[in-house]
């Protein structure tokens, strides 16, 4: 076999290695088999149904902010205001 060809995945799980021998010896199956086979089933959990207030930015929920938005111009002035107060006294 060539090295291209070589697949090899190392688990260092104890408790998954000692539950792949546990179903090896109970069906009969290879651990490899027994891998692919619950890969093969694993679904990875979908979005949360009901999130509430809750709103989705990017990939995490945030609660969303009340009142009107702040624009950059506005926030880069508050933050300079804010400097320059530092800076008189």
């Amino acid at each position: 076999m060539s090295r291209a060809k070589a697949t090899q995945l190392n688990v260092r799980s104890a408790f998954a290695r000692a539950r792949t021998r546990e179903l090896s010896r109970l069906t009969g199956m290879t651990a490899t088999e027994i891998v692919e086979d619950a890969l093969r089933g694993y679904v990875p959990p979908g979005a949360p149904a009901q999130t509430g207030r809750l709103v989705r930015r990017g990939r995490i929920l945030v609660i969303p902010a009340g009142g009107s938005s702040v624009s950059l111009d506005e926030a880069n002035a508050a933050l300079d205001r804010v400097r320059e107060r530092d800076l008189d006294r």
